[in-house]
């Protein structure tokens, strides 16, 4: 409530006394669905959307931003509400070098963002609240090349848990070492002292010559969980990695070869996610341990890369299973891939690729295999880009499928665009099929016109790589014109 009257207060001052800008989005949406052919097409009830952002600049060293839309439900209000969906105050400053930055957001995800991790020890869409949570980011840093990062959120909506994300940063050396560490806790809404999730972590990156090495060390705590904490405290000092720890490491610039053979490049790497560690921050893995090699080929004199990564994995702590009434089995569930593929890039913008992967797999003492085969062909120029693939999943097996997929993309003039999407896919069921296909028309440099036909979600994410059509995605007859714009 104190951030929302600050804010208030300070875009009433802007108003009179300072220059504000205002800027807006809408999008209006509507559509009919055929959901059986003995029925009539049904329409949906229209949609508006529409929403206002205002920025202001007080002085050189603060500015503001809101964001609002109107919203109307009669069970709430008989006039229409504006419901105010974003905002923030920063204010900055430096000297000689030293300097800060300060926010105090209210429903805004991107502050929680901090510098990649190996171990992806922050996932912004779990600590965010789902875009409902408020609080204050601040960031330092000073002229002997080292920041730091911290950020406070409460869930006011929700569980009403707090967030603290602290990140410390450091180079040396002309930024050939750079180091630093993460501390980060989850306060339960109990209130409770011992009732959190915390993870601290630290880690090195080496540059020399051409080889980089980067290695990252994490360590969890949930003292809340008895079952954790017995387990952690029972683990010997030679167990370390079957504890509350994970690790990462990675190596990268060794090379095989020569300037006129060409070089073969190899980049290992290794991991380990301890059978007690816990992260509700992050990637929350564990009781596992695995490595990889990624190589690569460059063809000299020629446009081709050929491709094989291998990776293997499989539990620390074993699972039990029975085999009979006086027998069992310690089994680690290992998981093996090899991916290998060929990429050529051919004259007039075409390029190729072809490409195997095998995944072998044991669960639960029973073995399963996953060997896919794709291939793929695109070009793209200034007038049209084509992508067709096709692909073999789960080859040889009794649920295997063959999948077919084309995208179009084609600049008809400079304000209209067309685009189309086909996928088949056939199995030992049958065959399902999907179409989408698309107008665009930009009536001016703020409005865009669509008028769509088909689901647009199936087959977005990598075409005939997306699980979301393999697994059981069909064609829905939808028509749908959608006006967006801006001003």
């Amino acid at each position: 409530m104190i951030k929302k009257i600050l804010i208030i207060k300070l875009i009433n001052l802007s108003c009179l006394l300072y220059s504000m800008s205002i800027e807006g989005f809408y999008e209006s949406q509507i559509g009919r669905t055929q959901e059986s052919d003995s029925f009539d097409w049904n329409i949906w009830d229209p949609n508006f959307y529409l929403e206002t952002r205002m920025f202001g600049n007080p002085n050189n060293n603060t500015s503001y931003y809101i964001k609002f839309y109107p919203y109307k439900d009669y069970n709430d209000s008989f006039r229409s509400l504006a419901v105010m969906s974003e905002s923030n105050i920063s204010f900055r400053d430096e000297i000689n070098g030293y300097g800060f930055n300060s926010i105090l957001f209210f429903r805004e995800s991107q502050h929680y963002w901090l510098d990649g991790s190996m171990l992806n020890l922050l996932n912004t869409g779990i600590v965010n609240n789902d875009g409902n949570g408020q609080g204050a980011r601040l960031d330092m840093w000073h002229k002997f090349n080292g920041s730091m990062t911290y950020v406070f959120s409460d869930f006011s909506q929700g569980d009403s848990d707090d967030i603290h994300l602290m990140r410390y940063r450091q180079s040396f050396l002309n930024e050939k070492v750079n180091t630093g560490f993460y501390i980060l806790r989850k306060n339960y809404s109990s209130g409770i002292s011992n009732e959190y999730n915390q993870v601290i972590a630290s880690d090195l990156k080496l540059f020399f010559e051409r080889y980089f090495l980067n290695t990252e060390i994490a360590v969890s705590k949930v003292p809340s969980d008895g079952s954790i904490e017995i387990l952690n405290n029972n683990y010997d000092e030679d167990e370390i990695f079957k504890s509350n720890i994970a690790f990462q490491t990675e190596l990268r610039g060794l090379r095989l070869g020569a300037p006129k053979l060409g070089y073969w490049f190899i980049n290992p790497g290794f991991f380990s996610f301890g059978n007690t560690y816990r992260n509700y921050l992050g990637d929350n893995q564990s009781n596992k341990y695995g490595y990889w090699i990624n190589t690569y080929y460059l063809v000299p004199e020629r446009a081709v890369t050929l491709v094989m990564n291998y990776s293997f994995y499989e539990k620390i702590i074993p699972d039990t299973i029975s085999l009979d009434y006086t027998s069992e089995k310690m089994i680690t569930n290992p998981i093996t891939n090899l991916y290998t593929e060929i990429y050529i890039e051919f004259i007039n913008g075409f390029k190729g690729k072809i490409s195997f992967n095998k995944k072998d797999e044991f669960w639960q003492g029973q073995y399963y295999k996953h060997y896919d085969i794709l291939s793929e062909l695109s070009v793209e120029n200034y007038l049209a880009k084509l992508l067709a693939q096709y692909k073999i999943k789960d080859f040889g097996e009794i649920w295997e499928k063959q999948i077919t997929g084309v995208e179009l993309s084609v600049n008809l003039t400079e304000q209209w665009k067309f685009f189309t999407r086909g996928m088949i896919v056939n199995d030992r069921v049958g065959s399902r099929y999907s179409f989408f296909t698309e107008f665009q028309y930009r009536t001016s440099g703020n409005t865009e016109l669509y008028l769509q036909y088909g689901p647009n979600y199936l087959g977005q994410y990598g075409l005939t790589n997306d699980d979301g059509f393999a697994s059981s995605g069909s064609m829905i007859k939808e028509l749908k014109i959608i006006l967006k714009g801006w001003f």
